[in-house]
């Protein structure tokens, strides 16, 4: 029998009521997580990783409508059911979340320090001055150079390098079970972006917690996950271990992410290869499968019906899979 997930969201759909008519920002997603285990979680802006994440730590605006049968399943509890009182004791205690920008999710009139304590202080009932003790540790595990220093910094005053280890220094601080990082290096050179997300991995072993790392690279994933979902149009379109799905690439969305990443052996000036088109209007999309505009292989087939998610070790939706005999 296999031991019980720690995370396991199940036809999780989130909607937004426009003047235009109803946006289907997520639509029917279902995946569950290991403890331990880091899933990566791909696709082009806008195809619905950000509200995702957002859905299952109930972070979600007032005009959001996620139905009743949605669930979102964490150690044991539906989050979907828990009152508000209930769910800020889980949030950032049990399950805490790294957002792409640190200049507006760190508080701007609060020292670097000062916001590691207030999360301290609510969630594991230190005093004042063991949290104070317990966050410059916290930023010397997150590589801040002189950190008993910089505790007492403003974001503003930090590099974006430094502020994002800031965001990590206090999503860590409770020791969480699940951390979600959504596009953590985003607004980072290349170089910090390396040093982040080799941060984040050795964070992630050293406490043996669950990390879903979300962003539209696959290179990013490449040598950072345990499995890999894509999504596209609010859906998941394929999911596999990573190491099954580079090797074996079915659906065609992923294929031509992969096409589009640059190679090192290509010679200079190289044009990069573009996916054609653009993403569905989730307001109205297109009859059939939704990235069947876009598809090399799309069939009359692929244009009437929405293909499900179907495997079990390497799940895909598609009609006409990478490698299949036409």
């Amino acid at each position: 029998m296999s031991p019980t997930p720690l995370l396991a969201v199940e036809d999780l759909h989130t909607h937004f009521d426009t003047p235009r008519g109803r946006v289907r920002a997520v639509d029917g997603v279902s995946f569950s997580l290991d403890r331990g285990q880091t899933l990566g979680i791909v696709g082009e802006s806008g195809c619905g990783k950000s509200v995702l994440s957002r859905t299952i730590m109930s972070l979600l605006p007032s005009t959001a409508r996620v139905p009743q049968a949605s669930r979102v399943i964490f150690d044991g509890r539906d989050l979907r059911r828990l009152p508000e009182r209930q769910l800020r004791r889980v949030r950032g205690r049990h399950m805490a979340m790294i957002f792409q920008d640190p200049m507006t999710s760190l508080n701007p009139v609060m020292t670097c320090g000062a916001q590691v304590i207030e999360t301290l202080t609510y969630h594991m009932g230190l005093s004042r001055r063991a949290a104070r003790d317990r966050s410059v540790e916290l930023l010397t595990a997150v590589g801040i150079p002189e950190p008993a220093r910089r505790v007492d910094h403003y974001p503003h005053q930090l590099s974006g390098g430094m502020r994002q280890r800031v965001a990590i220094a206090i999503a860590l601080s409770c020791e969480p079970a699940l951390l979600i990082a959504d596009e953590p290096t985003t607004a980072l050179d290349v170089t910090v972006q390396a040093e982040i997300l080799d941060l984040l991995a050795r964070q992630q072993r050293e406490r043996r917690m669950a990390l879903i790392l979300i962003t539209h690279d696959l290179g990013v994933v490449a040598g950072h996950t345990d499995a890999v979902a894509v999504m596209y149009a609010g859906r998941i379109v394929e999911r596999a271990a990573t190491t099954a799905l580079f090797a074996r690439t079915r659906m065609p969305y992923t294929e031509a992410l992969l096409r589009s990443i640059p190679r090192l052996q290509d010679p200079p000036h190289t044009p990069l290869q573009t996916i054609a088109g653009r993403p569905p209007d989730l307001i109205d999309p297109p009859p059939g499968c939704s990235f069947a505009p876009r598809c090399r292989y799309a069939a009359d087939d692929c244009r009437r019906a929405m293909p499900a998610l179907t495997g079990e070790d390497h799940a895909f939706a598609c009609w006409h899979p990478v490698g299949a005999p036409s």
